[in-house]
């Protein structure tokens, strides 16, 4: 009865394992991201080469082009402006 007990005690851990695997396997889809997040992942994971292991500047290339291609809403967002050490002594 015990080994009974333990085998169903594994068996539906590996089936919430699994089931959890699944469901983060495509963020795209994952409906726990927000809308706006899930768009950019899926343009992410169009091209399915490591980005990250490109130089630098090829990087930096291709993320700013995917956060082109993301909209982003600013309305009530409040950037203050300050200015540099720099432009101060100037």
């Amino acid at each position: 009865m015990n080994r009974f007990l333990t085998s169903i005690f594994v068996l539906g851990a590996l089936t919430a394992m699994i089931q959890t695997a699944n469901a983060a396997s495509d963020a795209a889809k994952d409906l726990r991201i927000d809308p706006q997040v899930r768009a950019f992942l899926s343009n992410v994971n169009k091209d399915p080469s490591p980005f990250w292991t490109l130089p630098g500047p090829q990087v930096r290339a291709v993320l700013t082009g995917l956060q082109a291609k993301t909209p982003v809403d600013l309305s009530g967002v409040i950037i203050p402006r300050r200015q540099s050490a720099r432009m101060a002594a100037a």
